[in-house]
C-alpha cells in the first residue's frame, strides 16, 4: 500500500517538475458559419501579444487559398530557429512536426536573421486543396526554439472547434 502511493507521488512530482503544456485563458481569434479559432499563451513568463499568428478567410469550407500573418517580437536572435507542431484530437496526437525554419545562412524566410527585440510583421499565401476534418475540437500547440540551446521564445495554443464536417 505505502508502495503504490509512493509511486503516485512520484508521479506527480514528475509530471510538476517536467510540466505540462498550460494554456492561460483562451482568446476567440476568429468566428465562421464551419469554424471558431480561439488562442493562449503555453510558455509561462513569455507575453502573447508578443507573438501571434492569424489565417483570413476565418473559414474552411470551400476555400483553398488564405493568407496567413505573422506579428513577432522575438526575444533571442533568430539566426537559428526550430518548429514544433502538434495537433491533438480526441486525446490523440495526429500530428507531430519539427523542423528547421532558419539555419543562419541562406534561409529562405525573411525573418530569418532578425534580431532580439525587432519587430517582424510579415504576409505569407498558404495554398492546397480543401481541408478535410471531422466535426469537432482540434488542439495544435505551435513552439518555436532559438539557437543552439534550444530556448523556448514562443509557445501559442490554438483551439479550432469544426462546426460541420468538411469533405470534398
Amino acid at each position: 500500500m505505502v508502495y503504490r502511493h509512493r509511486n503516485m507521488f512520484l508521479l506527480v512530482m514528475i509530471l510538476s517538475v517536467c510540466g505540462f503544456t498550460v494554456a492561460e485563458e483562451r482568446h476567440l481569434l476568429c468566428s465562421s458559419d464551419d469554424v471558431d479559432i480561439l488562442y493562449s499563451n503555453c510558455s509561462r513568463g513569455l507575453p502573447t501579444k508578443d507573438f501571434s499568428f492569424t489565417v483570413e478567410p476565418c473559414s474552411l469550407k470551400g476555400n483553398r487559398k488564405w493568407r496567413g500573418t505573422l506579428f513577432w517580437i522575438p526575444r533571442a536572435d533568430l539566426t537559428i530557429l526550430r518548429a514544433h507542431v502538434n495537433i491533438w484530437s480526441k486525446g490523440f496526437e495526429a500530428v507531430k512536426w519539427k523542423g528547421t525554419l532558419c539555419e543562419g545562412v541562406d534561409d529562405g524566410y525573411t525573418f530569418c536573421g532578425a534580431l532580439k527585440g525587432e519587430t517582424i510583421n510579415t504576409t505569407v499565401r498558404i495554398s492546397g486543396n480543401e481541408p478535410t476534418y471531422e466535426e469537432g475540437e482540434y488542439t495544435i500547440v505551435v513552439k518555436a526554439f532559438a539557437g543552439h540551446h534550444k530556448e523556448l521564445i514562443a509557445c501559442l495554443n490554438y483551439t479550432i472547434i469544426i462546426k460541420q464536417p468538411l469533405s470534398n
